[in-house]
């Protein structure tokens, strides 16, 4: 009987984690890749990609920056062909769980934001933007939400930026744009679409 995934897992999870008594063929490590790049919830792999395209060591622990001795923040998002509910790829992003004290560390930090849009796991591009650029846009999201300052227990849950708000900015830089990008443009917004190819005739930063 031909070894599944399944069985190979549930092998290493018992205890087998040599895998004895079992192959590990190309079809099996691509699966296993397939899954990890397109969990909706670990977006792990995706963010060591990223790293990879920005040249910086990725940052082993949950907590802190992304970067292993940077302040670099990763902020992907992947389209999953298979799911109807799936959004199309927009250039937007967000912080979780944001206060007004969180807000002036990574002012005085001023982290460099990579904006990294996937399809099915695959890399179609990446931006780079300082926080500092976003300051006053997240700044009017918090004044919103807590205009009285930080209270116990209270977050402005979700702290976003837009297309519309990078497209304002002058020092937004194209990282990566994926040589198959035309393959690719029914799962891409036409004005992140746009955009993009502006960003590319003036040259891919490196």
């Amino acid at each position: 009987m031909e070894t599944t995934l399944g069985q190979i897992i549930s092998e290493y999870s018992m205890g087998n984690t040599q895998l004895e008594g079992f192959e590990i063929s190309k079809e099996h490590f691509i699966e296993l890749l397939s899954k990890y790049f397109n969990d909706k919830n670990s977006s792990t792999l995706r963010e060591e990609m990223m790293c990879y395209i920005s040249g910086i060591e990725s940052n082993p622990n949950k907590l802190g920056y992304d970067g292993k001795t940077t302040n670099d923040e990763n902020k992907p998002k992947n389209f999953d062909t298979s799911n109807p509910k799936a959004k199309k790829l927009n250039g937007s992003g967000n912080y979780s769980d944001m206060t007004h004290k969180r807000d002036e560390k990574f002012k005085l930090d001023n982290p460099t934001i990579h904006i990294g849009g996937f399809v099915n796991g695959r890399l179609m591009y990446q931006l780079k933007i300082q926080y500092n650029s976003l300051g006053e846009h997240f700044k009017k999201q918090l004044n919103k939400r807590l205009p009285d300052g930080d209270v116990k227990n209270n977050y402005l849950r979700s702290m976003t930026f837009s297309l519309k708000v990078i497209q304002e900015c002058k020092d937004v830089e194209l990282e990566f744009l994926n040589k198959d990008i035309e393959k690719y443009r029914d799962f891409i917004t036409k004005t992140l679409y746009t955009y993009l190819n502006k960003l590319k005739k003036y040259g891919i930063k490196k």
